[in-house]
Protein backbone atom coordinates (compact mmCIF):
# COMPACT_ATOMS: atom_id res chain seq x y z
CA UNK A 1 0.00 0.00 0.00
CA UNK A 2 2.89 1.90 0.84
CA UNK A 3 4.22 1.55 -2.23
CA UNK A 4 1.23 2.93 -4.19
CA UNK A 5 1.12 5.50 -2.12
CA UNK A 6 4.76 6.82 -3.27
CA UNK A 7 3.69 6.15 -6.92
CA UNK A 8 0.44 7.86 -6.90
CA UNK A 9 2.08 10.77 -4.97
CA UNK A 10 4.99 10.60 -7.88
CA UNK A 11 2.25 10.50 -10.79
CA UNK A 12 0.54 13.57 -9.51
CA UNK A 13 3.82 15.41 -10.11
CA UNK A 14 3.99 16.63 -13.55
CA UNK A 15 7.06 18.39 -13.91
CA UNK A 16 9.27 16.24 -11.96
CA UNK A 17 10.70 12.88 -13.70
CA UNK A 18 11.89 11.49 -10.48
CA UNK A 19 14.55 8.40 -10.87
CA UNK A 20 13.52 5.26 -8.39
CA UNK A 21 15.84 3.61 -6.74
CA UNK A 22 14.85 0.27 -4.48
CA UNK A 23 17.25 -0.32 -1.16
CA UNK A 24 19.45 -3.43 -1.83
CA UNK A 25 18.90 -5.06 1.34
CA UNK A 26 22.07 -7.04 1.31
CA UNK A 27 24.36 -3.57 1.10
CA UNK A 28 21.33 -1.43 3.77
CA UNK A 29 22.52 -1.49 7.44
CA UNK A 30 20.87 0.82 9.77
CA UNK A 31 23.31 0.90 13.01
CA UNK A 32 23.59 2.75 16.17
CA UNK A 33 25.68 3.09 19.06
CA UNK A 34 25.34 4.55 22.00
CA UNK A 35 27.07 5.09 25.47
CA UNK A 36 27.22 2.17 28.32
CA UNK A 37 27.12 3.01 31.95
CA UNK A 38 29.58 6.41 30.87
CA UNK A 39 32.19 4.00 30.00
CA UNK A 40 32.26 2.55 26.46
CA UNK A 41 30.05 2.73 23.67
CA UNK A 42 27.70 -0.45 22.82
CA UNK A 43 27.39 -0.77 18.82
CA UNK A 44 24.36 -3.01 17.20
CA UNK A 45 22.44 -3.05 13.54
CA UNK A 46 19.58 -4.17 12.56
CA UNK A 47 19.68 -6.83 9.61
CA UNK A 48 16.56 -6.25 7.99
CA UNK A 49 15.54 -3.25 6.17
CA UNK A 50 13.48 -2.61 3.34
CA UNK A 51 12.89 0.72 1.08
CA UNK A 52 12.80 2.78 -2.15
CA UNK A 53 14.40 6.52 -2.58
CA UNK A 54 12.87 8.47 -5.47
CA UNK A 55 15.13 11.68 -6.51
CA UNK A 56 15.03 14.28 -9.25
CA UNK A 57 17.77 14.08 -11.32
CA UNK A 58 17.82 17.94 -11.36
CA UNK A 59 18.39 17.49 -7.82
CA UNK A 60 15.23 19.82 -6.55
CA UNK A 61 13.40 17.28 -4.78
CA UNK A 62 12.94 13.77 -3.26
CA UNK A 63 10.97 11.11 -1.28
CA UNK A 64 12.44 8.25 1.13
CA UNK A 65 10.55 5.31 2.55
CA UNK A 66 12.22 3.21 4.33
CA UNK A 67 11.27 0.24 7.21
CA UNK A 68 13.14 -1.95 9.41
CA UNK A 69 12.39 -4.93 10.94
CA UNK A 70 12.78 -4.17 14.70
CA UNK A 71 13.04 -7.84 15.57
CA UNK A 72 16.66 -8.34 13.29
CA UNK A 73 18.25 -5.76 16.32
CA UNK A 74 22.05 -7.89 15.95
CA UNK A 75 24.68 -6.32 18.54
CA UNK A 76 26.15 -9.51 18.62
CA UNK A 77 25.51 -10.63 22.09
CA UNK A 78 22.20 -13.22 22.19
CA UNK A 79 21.38 -11.84 25.60
CA UNK A 80 21.66 -8.54 24.84
CA UNK A 81 19.56 -8.96 21.63
CA UNK A 82 16.85 -10.89 23.46
CA UNK A 83 16.86 -8.16 26.48
CA UNK A 84 16.65 -5.14 23.33
CA UNK A 85 13.26 -6.60 21.67
CA UNK A 86 11.73 -6.85 25.42
CA UNK A 87 9.02 -4.21 26.17
CA UNK A 88 12.31 -2.18 27.92
CA UNK A 89 13.46 -1.37 24.52
CA UNK A 90 11.91 -2.21 21.09
CA UNK A 91 9.06 -3.98 22.23
CA UNK A 92 9.30 -5.64 18.83
CA UNK A 93 5.87 -8.15 19.96
CA UNK A 94 3.84 -4.95 20.04
CA UNK A 95 6.06 -2.54 17.83
CA UNK A 96 7.63 -4.31 14.50
CA UNK A 97 8.85 -2.22 12.85
CA UNK A 98 10.54 1.55 12.41
CA UNK A 99 9.92 3.26 10.05
CA UNK A 100 11.47 6.56 8.20
CA UNK A 101 9.61 8.97 5.54
CA UNK A 102 11.03 11.95 4.52
CA UNK A 103 9.09 14.44 1.35
CA UNK A 104 11.73 16.45 1.54
CA UNK A 105 15.32 16.45 -0.06
CA UNK A 106 18.18 19.00 0.56
CA UNK A 107 20.58 19.07 -2.66
CA UNK A 108 23.93 20.92 -3.30
CA UNK A 109 26.10 19.94 -6.27
CA UNK A 110 23.23 18.10 -7.82
CA UNK A 111 23.68 15.10 -5.16
CA UNK A 112 21.41 14.75 -1.81
CA UNK A 113 22.84 16.26 1.63
CA UNK A 114 20.04 16.40 4.00
CA UNK A 115 16.81 14.48 4.08
CA UNK A 116 13.90 15.80 6.53
CA UNK A 117 11.37 13.82 7.69
CA UNK A 118 9.53 11.33 10.65
CA UNK A 119 10.79 8.65 12.38
CA UNK A 120 8.12 5.95 13.87
CA UNK A 121 9.37 3.99 16.88
CA UNK A 122 7.58 2.35 19.32
CA UNK A 123 4.41 4.12 17.82
CA UNK A 124 5.78 7.75 18.18
CA UNK A 125 6.61 10.01 15.72
CA UNK A 126 9.07 12.44 15.68
CA UNK A 127 11.00 15.14 13.31
CA UNK A 128 14.41 13.88 12.43
CA UNK A 129 17.13 15.29 9.54
CA UNK A 130 19.44 12.71 8.32
CA UNK A 131 22.73 14.32 6.94
CA UNK A 132 23.77 12.35 3.68
CA UNK A 133 27.19 11.62 2.96
CA UNK A 134 29.19 10.24 0.25
CA UNK A 135 26.19 9.90 -2.27
CA UNK A 136 27.46 8.33 -5.45
CA UNK A 137 26.41 5.97 -8.67
CA UNK A 138 27.50 3.56 -10.74
CA UNK A 139 26.73 0.53 -12.43
CA UNK A 140 27.00 -2.58 -10.67
CA UNK A 141 29.68 -5.21 -11.50
CA UNK A 142 28.57 -7.96 -12.92
CA UNK A 143 25.40 -7.03 -13.80
CA UNK A 144 26.48 -3.09 -15.33
CA UNK A 145 22.76 -2.41 -13.75
CA UNK A 146 22.81 1.59 -12.03
CA UNK A 147 23.25 1.92 -8.32
CA UNK A 148 23.84 4.60 -6.13
CA UNK A 149 24.45 4.64 -2.92
CA UNK A 150 25.63 6.55 0.42
CA UNK A 151 26.54 6.93 4.02
CA UNK A 152 23.70 8.28 5.87
CA UNK A 153 23.87 9.93 9.73
CA UNK A 154 21.79 10.98 12.69
CA UNK A 155 21.00 11.33 16.49
CA UNK A 156 18.42 11.10 18.39
CA UNK A 157 17.25 10.58 22.10
CA UNK A 158 15.65 7.15 22.68
CA UNK A 159 13.54 9.22 25.48
CA UNK A 160 11.95 11.01 22.91
CA UNK A 161 10.23 7.85 21.59
CA UNK A 162 9.26 6.42 25.32
CA UNK A 163 12.19 4.44 25.39
CA UNK A 164 14.02 5.44 28.59
CA UNK A 165 14.65 2.27 30.65
CA UNK A 166 18.05 2.15 32.28
CA UNK A 167 18.58 6.45 31.20
CA UNK A 168 21.29 7.69 32.65
CA UNK A 169 23.29 4.83 33.02
CA UNK A 170 22.55 4.03 29.46
CA UNK A 171 22.69 7.24 27.42
CA UNK A 172 19.55 8.46 25.76
CA UNK A 173 21.73 10.08 22.54
CA UNK A 174 21.98 7.65 19.84
CA UNK A 175 23.98 7.82 17.03
CA UNK A 176 22.32 5.97 14.08
CA UNK A 177 24.51 5.42 10.95
CA UNK A 178 23.06 3.64 7.75
CA UNK A 179 25.42 2.66 5.17
CA UNK A 180 22.66 2.42 1.88
CA UNK A 181 22.80 0.91 -1.56
CA UNK A 182 20.12 0.78 -3.74
CA UNK A 183 19.28 0.01 -7.70
CA UNK A 184 17.70 1.89 -9.98
CA UNK A 185 14.52 0.50 -11.11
Amino acid sequence: MRRFAILLFCASLPAWSAESFVLDPGHTFPSFEIRHQGISTMRGKFNRSQGRVLLDPQGTSGLIEVSVDAASVDTGHDGLNQKLLGSSFFNTARFPEIRFSANTVEFADGKPVKAHGNLTMLGVTRPVTLEIRDYACTQQFLTRRPMCGADVHTAIKRSDFGMNYGIPLIGDEVKLAIEVEGFKE
